[in-house]
């Protein structure tokens, strides 16, 4: 067997183990004690050669003693931090808002995002994400980096190929254009969504549940046991129960265990959170190999003025005059080019669409409106999760704003993002984002 064979399979047994969570900072720790040994031992050897050997190849002496300080620093883990409980000091609603609130005032998060599934094993990924929408992806199992640049809509990515395994080989791709979000196709957040976007609006829209207060990798944090509505055709895709670990210091879920009855869905964990950090100039920079064959797309959607978009569109878009408190004005896009949205994208691809986005924090609330088209009877709920997860939607009638008289869908789901729509003669509207009912509807009751 050649080392590199050795190394290949050696580095695949060792990353279908399941490894207890670490202290905080640890990855850093090993990191900076890895990089003053190697330094040690490169003063200690003159012109950076041993004595009548080769010369020194720090690479591979640091993976070896990566994986043997992981070991050992995981037996160390197993043996002495189990967690322990301590009488409870909040309930369930308490942690629900200072989870709401961790995320609406935050001004960016970073760490590494670890998630497992029965099928796809464990992946691994180091994330930025900020209050601009910005994000960077790179993941840490597979190879590849993901970039998004909000006030652009720029998304760059480069990643190995999904379907020529062991190839070595990134393919690269550069769209433009992107709009903010839902309904059309945003950026490709969803490995952050499922991790953390989901996880919130799911414990918003949740109720009741019982708390722990618990030691989470040496930190104060609390344990939220707690029971999801799910209504699924096949139901067992997708989960009814979360114990969400919620660190104390930061208010931001860490650990969520994603379970049908007693069979694992999901677990995705929290590893070197750090919040409002000053994050490197370079973060959403994504460089291409000067070989790289770049596939480009533009979906159309421009960052304009409100002033301007109904000499881009032909119509007035319709305007919020309230929005929560926290929530501001971030971007505003319009698109001549036909949009899909909806479920297996069966509504019809109308152009001449406006998104409007508002953010607080890590919040988002996003108004679209596009025109109905020659058939509106084609029309079906923009926003809607798919025919393997039927929605129950709330039939709601209008009684303010543009909108006054005309009938609404409302849908506050665990699984879906909480949204109203409202097909008229001329539009389809939506509303959608991180809201609860009732903000919801008055934020389309001030459409104006």
């Amino acid at each position: 067997m050649t080392s590199e064979v050795r190394d290949e399979a050696l580095g695949a047994a060792l990353r279908k183990l399941e490894v207890p969570e670490h202290r905080r900072g640890f990855q850093r720790a090993l990191g900076a004690r890895l990089a003053e040994d190697a330094a040690i031992r490169r003063r200690s050897q003159p012109g950076g050669h041993r004595s009548g050997g080769p010369m020194f190849r720090p690479g591979r002496w640091v993976w070896g003693l990566s994986a043997a300080a992981i070991v050992a620093i995981a037996v160390v883990v197993v043996t002495s931090t189990l967690p322990g409980t301590r009488p409870r000091l909040a309930n369930a609603a308490e942690v629900r808002e200072a989870v709401a609130h961790a995320w609406a005032t935050a001004k960016n998060v970073s760490g590494v995002l670890v998630s497992r599934t029965p099928e796809g094993g464990t992946r691994r990924w180091s994330f930025f994400l900020t209050s601009e929408g910005d994000f960077r992806l790179d993941d840490l199992t597979r190879g590849g980096s993901d970039v998004y640049v909000a006030g652009k809509g720029l998304e760059r990515s480069l990643n190995p190929s999904q379907s020529i395994q062991g190839s070595g080989a990134l393919f690269a791709s550069e769209r433009r254009g992107v709009p903010p979000g839902p309904p059309d196709l945003g950026p490709a957040s969803g490995v952050l969504d499922r991790g953390l976007g989901s996880v919130v609006r799911a414990l918003a829209a949740g109720a009741g549940g019982t708390v722990k207060e618990v030691t989470y990798e040496g930190g104060k944090a609390w344990l939220l046991d707690t029971d999801i509505h799910v209504n699924l055709i096949v139901p067992t895709l997708s989960p009814n129960h979360l114990r969400v670990t919620v660190d104390q210091e930061s208010g931001f879920p860490v650990r969520v265990v994603a379970t049908h009855d007693d069979d694992l869905v999901w677990e995705t964990r929290m590893q070197d959170l750090e919040l409002n950090r000053s994050l490197p100039m370079d973060a959403f920079t994504l460089d291409f190999p000067s070989d790289a064959e770049i596939f480009r797309e533009d979906l159309g959607f421009r960052r304009v003025s409100l002033q301007a978009i109904r000499g881009i569109v032909g119509y007035d878009p319709l305007v919020p005059t309230w929005v929560p408190e926290g929530y501001a004005p971030a971007e505003v896009t319009a698109s001549k080019k036909g949009s899909v949205t909806g479920a297996e994208g069966a509504n019809p691809p109308v152009g001449d669409v406006v998104s409007l986005s508002y953010r607080r924090g890590l919040d988002q609330l996003i108004v679209t409106t596009r025109p109905v088209g020659p058939d509106p009877s084609l029309w079906r709920d923009p926003l809607a999760s798919g025919e393997a997860y039927p929605d129950q939607p709330e039939q709601i009638v209008i009684k303010a704003g543009a909108l006054a008289g005309d009938e609404g869908e409302l849908i506050i789901d665990p699984l879906a993002i909480p949204h109203l729509w409202v097909k008229t003669d001329q539009l389809v509207v939506t509303v959608s984002g991180d809201l609860t009912r009732d903000e919801l509807l008055r934020v389309v009751q001030s459409l104006t």
